[in-house]
């Protein structure tokens, strides 16, 4: 499978071989660049960047003799990446801190474009995980009726989730943070709207 041994991309890497980077970085673009779309960074960064960037890192590591042999270089470089996308997801996470609006379209009663997008949310919400769904639940107050679904009134607020869970307000807001981005990220995928 690989066209270099281990020792051959080392030493590839330590001396600047062109071909032997190349082949590193093709091996693993594809999986880094759903990475990026997976912590939802394509807004903020470029997959590119996380290749190249990652590249940067291994090499200095292997130059610097910190590359420690415990995984293939493949391995290590995917996990150097793996690695720039989390401080990225962390960073930009700062930044918004959920102060973005929650983009999943308003629910009108009674309107049947909007009955049909709170359909498909509650489609995808068994394929989540329960921790997601408990904390989607009560946050929108989501409960399913004779006549289909339907959204309560108000929003319960984070302290109120977090004593229903047991957890700290500061964890709800972060649980439903996440399970609010994989929901959107899923219903982006399933769906034609953005």
């Amino acid at each position: 499978m690989n066209k270099y041994s281990e020792e051959e991309l080392i030493s590839g890497i330590q001396n600047g071989s062109d071909a032997v980077i190349r082949f590193v970085m093709k091996r693993y673009a594809e999986n880094i660049r759903k990475m990026v779309a997976d912590f939802s960074l394509d807004r903020y960064v470029q997959p590119e960047d996380i290749i190249q960037d990652g590249m940067v890192e291994l090499i200095l590591n292997i130059r610097q003799g910190r590359f420690n042999r415990k995984s293939s270089v493949v391995t290590y470089y995917y996990s150097i990446c793996r690695f720039i996308c989390l401080k990225q997801y962390n960073k930009f996470r700062e930044v918004r801190h959920l102060s973005d609006p929650v983009d999943i379209p308003d629910h009108d009663p009674g309107d049947p474009a909007a009955d049909e997008r709170l359909d498909r949310v509650m489609k995808i919400m068994p394929s989540m995980k329960k921790e997601c769904v408990d904390i989607i639940n009560l946050r929108f107050g989501l409960r399913q009726t004779n006549t289909g679904y339907e959204i309560a009134a108000e929003k319960r607020g984070f302290e109120e989730v977090a004593a229903l869970l047991g957890i700290e307000a500061a964890n709800a807001r972060q649980r439903f943070g996440r399970c609010i981005q994989s929901l959107l990220a899923e219903y982006r995928k399933r769906s034609n709207w953005n």
